[in-house]
């Protein structure tokens, strides 16, 4: 099966680049997660400012929030229907975690750091995906450079799409 990436509500000029980047970004899925859905939705600025007060509580937006959904809550909910496969199918369909990005924030975060705004995107994305494996330098820095030297690497691979 592999890794599933979906994209949603992104501008339609970036439909050629998210596409000509979703097979790298599904094989460091697997790499880091293994073979699971993964959703990002792009939002805009309000929006994003929005869900970053609610969910950790600061002001502004940021350029991406990252949710990993538990498990154990599908996996009940394919128990409960293991006789009815057409909830089933939905159970599985569910995401193992979505990132929610601020195209805004990422274009103005290029601007900042010196990217192009397709790097920075990239990198926003494999970030998002690092968080998703677990990693975090935030609340818990214990694995925090491991992170950060994992992104650097990732985002090598990318060099061709960005030349």
């Amino acid at each position: 099966m592999g890794a599933i990436l979906d994209f949603f509500d992104y501008p339609k000029d970036l439909d050629h680049f998210l596409n000509s980047i979703r097979q790298k970004l599904c094989s460091i899925v697997e790499a880091e997660i293994g073979e699971v859905k993964i959703n990002f939705i792009f939002i805009d600025v309000e929006s994003m400012s929005a869900m970053n007060k609610e969910y950790r509580h600061k002001e502004g937006p940021t350029d991406v929030l990252t949710f990993v959904y538990s498990e154990s809550e599908f996996e009940g909910e394919i128990e409960i229907f293991e006789s009815n496969e057409e909830h089933q199918l939905e159970s599985q369909e569910e995401p193992y975690a979505e990132g929610y990005i601020c195209l805004d924030v990422v274009k103005s975060n290029a601007e900042e750091f010196g990217n192009t705004f397709e790097k920075e995107l990239i990198t926003v994305l494999v970030h998002s995906v690092l968080h998703m494996a677990g990693y975090d330098h935030e609340y818990d820095t214990s694995n925090a450079e491991e992170m950060f030297n994992k992104q650097a690497e990732y985002l090598k691979e990318f060099e061709n799409t960005l030349n």
